[in-house]
């Protein structure tokens, strides 16, 4: 392809270039090339994040400073160019006939005349296989399995966007330290605790493995896996207020995260992503419903995302730098073949919390909302021992609590669990039109809503559910089935 033009780096300030360059005559008119000359000075062009279909995608626009860039708007490129006047002409009070230049050359921004900005190559500093890296005030966090270490900016070359660097200083903190005073460490223990000790403490391995894969930014080919948080089931209902939300705001303090409703996405929808940016790393589906088709996210999980943005240009993002994907359900995620398993990573979480005992009832105070900056140290020192943890053994599955039952509560309703759990006798003969009659008499809602045969299909996805032989058969016009136990080889 025709190469796009190498980057300015944008060293320049104002005052430096007030001596040097200006982009209006000595009768006070812009002068466009120039105006676009000055904005290159100062590190403003266009950037194409798909660099390799650069000639079908539309650029954004970003300013650089040193190695950090941000995206910027037609608002902030006047505001500079304006501001930039009024320094100019301080001394002198010349201001006036250019700015009235200025006004009469607003077209100079429409989106055609954006394209004459310089294009930009920029090589961003971004995690590897092996290496993950956190951005902080004072410094930048290497983290690998086995080892933190701490750099400099000016070690290096790369760039950096400017929202994923975090407002906070950075000091290390040992692991006795963690266990013993930071509050998310013993949340994350919380949502993972369940009666054996041992099977805790491989649970406790899994979500952590869970929240360091989403924190590490680096895709392949093989990077297709969603993160999915969901409710265990008690007294067949599922366990509102698990914390499961507060999860996952915990990895928008540490990575660039865009939400989505779960409730009414929909692929086919325009703007059904515009949340998404150029610089999102981890894309939400929160609180997706019963039926959430999970197909519909097939190709965000394995391609790239075309994201139509309102009031701004399409972009498409390729795999490899787009956002890892997480969902939060109430319920399981329907699907069992092949292609949504290596997909999917479930992870149920603890019924410590509830509607009825939250965190914050736990620990006395908000997270996020009442910490000190010590208490941020020990949680983003805890998010760097996940990273390590997923650094060094990958994605860790953990044993399901109550998954298929949620399954099949997914797959029927909470209202026929019960009638089966309570009607249903082993080695009968069952009639299946009474016992179809029987639970539309007591939960009539249903009456209009499932069929005979729908209701046979539930029988048998209960039977399976609890390791049972289904067999069906007839009696003249009777129509029966018979669960009977399977014998165990």
């Amino acid at each position: 392809m025709v190469e796009p033009g190498a980057a300015n780096r944008g060293t320049n300030n104002s005052s430096q270039a007030a001596d040097k360059f200006v982009f209006w005559n000595g009768d006070g008119q812009i002068v466009p090339h120039l105006l676009f000359e000055f904005y290159s000075r100062n590190g403003i062009g266009k950037y194409y994040y798909d660099v390799d279909n650069w000639k079908i995608t539309e650029p954004v626009i970003v300013k650089i400073n040193c190695n950090i860039v941000s995206e910027v708007n037609v608002s902030f490129l006047i505001e500079t160019a304006k501001n930039y006047i009024y320094e100019c002409t301080e001394e002198n009070g010349e201001a006036g006939p250019i700015i009235d230049s200025f006004h009469k050359n607003t077209s100079l921004f429409g989106s055609r005349n954006l394209q004459l900005l310089p294009t930009l190559q920029l090589d961003f500093l971004t995690d590897t296989r092996n290496e993950g890296y956190l951005y902080f005030q004072n410094l930048i966090v290497k983290v690998t399995a086995g080892s933190v270490t701490v750099h400099d900016y000016d070690e290096f070359d790369q760039y950096i966007w400017e929202r994923s660097i975090i407002k906070l200083d950075f000091n290390e903190i040992s692991e006795d330290e963690l266990k013993e005073k930071c509050d998310f460490n013993t949340f994350l223990t919380d949502l993972s605790v369940v009666e054996d000790l041992e099977q805790s403490a491989a649970r406790l391995k899994s979500l952590k493995s869970a929240i360091g894969y989403l924190i590490h930014r680096y895709k392949d080919g093989n990077t297709n896996q969603a993160i999915i948080l969901m409710d265990i089931y008690v007294d067949g209902m599922p366990n509102g207020g698990s914390g499961k939300s507060l999860l996952i705001t915990s990895i928008g303090k540490i990575r660039i995260l865009a939400v989505i409703d779960g409730k009414k996405y929909d692929q086919k929808e325009w703007f059904a992503l515009s949340s998404v940016g150029l610089d999102s790393e981890v894309l939400l589906f929160d609180d997706v419903k019963k039926d959430f088709n999970f197909e519909q996210l097939f190709p965000l999980t394995s391609g790239g995302m075309y994201v139509r943005r309102k009031y701004k240009d399409h972009i498409h993002i390729p795999h490899e730098k787009s956002p890892k994907i997480a969902l939060t359900t109430n319920y399981a995620i329907n699907g069992d073949s092949s292609s949504h398993r290596r997909r999917k990573f479930e992870f149920e979480v603890s019924t410590t919390y509830s509607a009825d005992y939250s965190p914050r009832d736990k620990f006395g105070r908000n997270f996020f909302d009442d910490w000190s900056d010590n208490d941020w140290t020990l949680f983003y020192n805890t998010m760097i021992r996940c990273m390590q943890v997923y650094l060094s053994e990958g994605l860790v599955e953990s044993v399901p609590i109550s998954l298929k039952l949620t399954k099949l509560v997914n797959n029927t309703c909470e209202e026929f669990i019960e009638f089966v759990n309570h009607k249903l006798e082993l080695n009968l003969q069952l009639d299946k039109k009474t016992l179809y009659e029987s639970f539309a008499s007591e939960y009539p809602e249903y009456k209009y809503q499932i069929t005979q045969r729908k209701f046979t299909q539930w029988l048998r996805t209960w039977a399976e559910f609890k390791n049972y032989n289904f067999m069906e058969g007839h009696t003249g016009d009777t129509r029966y089935i018979i669960f009977s136990k399977r014998e165990t080889p």
